[in-house]
């Protein structure tokens, strides 16, 4: 399933990036892995692939930031 949430925790290090979920009562993703071409920023509105209902099961493939 894909989802949106906003980037809410990164770990430029490990290139992994927490997503919080307001439509399911604040809920937060495990570290997730983002797309290579994909640089994520606090706050930015985030897409994400979810491979099981497992949370840190999936893929931040795509972020917006507003202004830009």
């Amino acid at each position: 399933m894909v989802y949106k949430g906003f980037i809410s925790s990164i770990d430029l290090n490990r290139k992994r990036a927490r997503v919080t979920f307001p439509d399911q009562d604040n809920a937060v993703t495990g570290e997730l892995p983002y797309a290579v071409h994909v640089l994520p920023q606090i706050n930015d509105l985030a897409a994400v692939i979810l491979f099981s209902p497992v949370m840190s099961d999936g893929l931040i493939i795509a972020v917006y930031r507003e202004g830009n």
